[in-house]
C-alpha cells in the first residue's frame, strides 16, 4: 500500500454515504407483536397461563424490531475515513487503511459487498486461521435499502482512493 498527498478539497469531492435499512418488515412485525402481546395479557388477566408465553415471546419480538426501527441503530456508512457498519446501536468501523480488498460476491440469489481486512486490523474477523465464511471475505456488509450493490461497491472505491490508500486486486 502507498500513501498518497490528498488535499482536502478532494476528501470533500468524495461522498459521504449513509444507507438504513427498509423498514417495513420490522414494523410489520413490531405491529403483529403488539397485537399479540395484548391478547397475551388479556389470556394472562383471564387466569390462561399460556399467555405467559405470549407476554414473553411478543416482548422479545417487540425488542428486537424496535432496535432495528429506531434512529441510529442500524446503518451502513461509507466516508473518506472507511466502513462503519452499525446493528442494534453497536458500531464496527473499519478504516481503508486496514482494508486489503473489496468486491462483490454471490451467495445464491443474495448479492453483497464483502471486505477483506489486512495485517494493520486486530480484531477478531482477522485472527490467524479465522475462517471465512461462504462469500470468501472477512467481513459480509449487510443489506441496506436505497442502492444496489455495485453502485455501493463503486461509491467503497472511491472513498478508498481518496483515503490515499491502494487496493490489492
Amino acid at each position: 500500500m502507498t500513501e498518497q498527498n490528498i488535499s482536502q478539497q478532494e476528501l470533500v469531492d468524495v461522498p459521504t454515504l449513509r444507507l438504513t435499512p427498509d423498514l417495513t418488515r420490522s414494523i410489520i412485525v413490531l405491529v403483529f407483536s403488539v397485537i399479540f402481546l395484548a391478547a397475551g395479557i388479556e389470556m394472562v388477566s383471564q387466569g390462561n397461563m399460556a399467555g405467559w408465553f405470549l407476554v414473553t415471546l411478543f416482548t422479545l419480538s417487540i425488542v428486537a424490531s424496535l432496535s432495528v426501527i429506531l434512529p441510529g441503530a442500524c446503518y451502513l456508512e461509507v466516508d473518506p475515513a472507511g466502513v462503519t457498519v452499525a446493528s442494534g446501536f453497536r458500531r464496527k468501523t473499519y478504516r481503508w487503511d486496514q482494508v486489503e480488498r473489496i468486491g462483490l460476491f454471490e451467495v445464491g440469489m443474495i448479492r453483497r459487498v464483502g471486505v477483506d481486512l489486512n495485517r494493520h486490523y486486530t480484531g477478531p474477523e482477522r485472527v490467524p486461521n479465522y475462517d471465512k465464511s461462504a462469500s470468501g471475505f472477512h467481513v459480509a456488509l449487510p443489506p441496506m435499502s436505497g442502492m444496489e450493490p455495485e453502485k455501493l461497491l463503486d461509491v467503497m472505491e472511491q472513498c478508498m482512493k481518496a483515503s490515499g490508500v491502494e487496493m490489492k486486486v
